[in-house]
């Protein structure tokens, strides 16, 4: 949604004569937190235009009255660069969320600059909200309007509905649930290799007689040697994947 950042009192006539402008301050803003985080808003509040004229008493942003007081988080009050002291929703509060809005009761002279900030443990849809600013007396000068929380957003009462309303945003989600295959083969080889040998000790001579029946000289013996054979032998697979396979599943 399109919203003012700035609201400018300073060309709004009548009383009370507070010319001051009150600006969303979006680069120290968290507008869209990331899940888990909190919300941050915060407004500046300054003088605007020549001459004397009033100060402000307070300062109320008219927020959404379903923002209850326990999301409201980390609010903090800057004058003139000096941190205030916050009191909010307790007995001589400086700070009350009311019927109003968020009411900021403290006083700025026309040479001064104010900058409020406050957390919301909710992310709230952001659009334009009334503005106001308190001069002497309680007089009110309001009218304007700035980005502000507005409020949850509402559910889609009727999210199959495919049509959406001509010249106004509008978002639609679709679901599908698809099974998703992928045919896999594997095949397991085992390659044996050139064997290796080796000798193991030294090499034993054992006599042996025998008759010699043409009686021609002849000496008999053994010859023995131990010996280690390695074989190598290479197992594994051969893996395929052939093309996947996509399938709606009806609910």
């Amino acid at each position: 949604m399109s919203y003012n950042t700035i609201a400018d009192y300073s060309v709004v006539a009548g009383t009370p004569n507070l010319k001051f402008q009150v600006e969303l301050d979006v680069p120290n803003c968290v507008l869209k937190p990331d899940l888990g985080k909190n919300q941050k808003f915060t407004y500046i509040i300054a003088p605007k235009g020549s001459g004397s004229y009033e100060n402000v008493t307070a300062f109320i942003l008219g927020v959404d009255e379903n923002i209850k007081a326990n999301q409201i988080k980390n609010i903090s009050v800057t004058i003139d660069g000096i941190g205030r002291t916050v009191l909010f929703n307790v007995p001589g509060a400086n700070v009350i969320l009311g019927k109003s809005g968020l009411e900021f009761d403290f006083a700025l002279s026309y040479l001064g600059t104010m900058k409020v900030s406050f957390e919301l443990t909710e992310a709230f849809e952001i659009d334009e909200i009334p503005v106001s600013l308190k001069g002497i007396a309680g007089a009110l000068k309001s009218g304007l309007k700035i980005g502000g929380p507005l409020g949850l957003s509402e559910p889609d009462p009727d999210p199959d509905d495919p049509e959406c309303v001509e010249g106004e945003p509008c978002e639609k989600t679709a679901e599908k649930i698809l099974e998703v295959s992928v045919p896999i083969s594997v095949k397991p080889f085992a390659k044996p290799h050139k064997p290796e040998v080796s000798c193991i000790g030294n090499v034993e001579i054992h006599p042996g007689i025998k008759p010699c029946p043409n009686k021609s000289d002849r000496f008999d013996f053994t010859v023995s040697q131990k010996i280690k054979v390695k074989t190598p032998v290479e197992f594994g697979a051969e893996t395929c994947f052939d093309k996947m396979c996509v399938e709606e599943i009806e609910e």
